[in-house]
């Protein structure tokens, strides 16, 4: 099996908040009644939103290169951390709440395909790319 890239690992975030980003946005009180925190509309909405805003910047990013997509790599794997543990206290604290392991199990893989991918050798730098590193 081989070793995801920074690109496979950025592809695995992107699903990631694409399917939060439905889940929140449309699917809101489903995914609701299966967490230990209940429905709220205002700050499930907060959340698509914020999804939908990192799917845009990611789309902004794609074209620059593996460096580019390291660094989100690395910013999502903060992210998956912070909200992995948040969803994985929540469905201890609540073990009947599917929607907290869920999240906490999505949190994990995102972080597994990330370190594969982090930990792996670096890219060769794109053709295009100046000598100077300016670009």
């Amino acid at each position: 099996m081989r070793r995801p890239s920074v690109r496979d690992a950025r592809n695995v975030w992107i699903a990631g908040f694409s399917l939060a980003a439905v889940l929140q946005g449309v699917f809101r009180r489903p995914f609701a009644r299966g967490s230990a925190w209940g429905d709220n509309g205002g700050w499930q909405r907060e959340i698509a939103v914020w999804n939908v805003g990192t799917l845009v910047t990611a789309a902004g990013l794609a074209g620059l290169g593996p460096e580019a997509d390291r660094a989100q790599v690395r910013g999502f794997a903060v992210l998956s951390t912070l909200f992995g543990l948040n969803h994985l206290v929540a469905a201890w604290r609540s073990p009947r709440s599917g929607s907290n392991w869920f999240g906490a199990g999505l949190n994990a893989v995102g972080l597994a395909v990330g370190f594969a991918a982090l930990t792996g050798p670096r890219s060769a730098a794109r053709p295009d790319a100046r000598p100077d590193g300016q670009g």
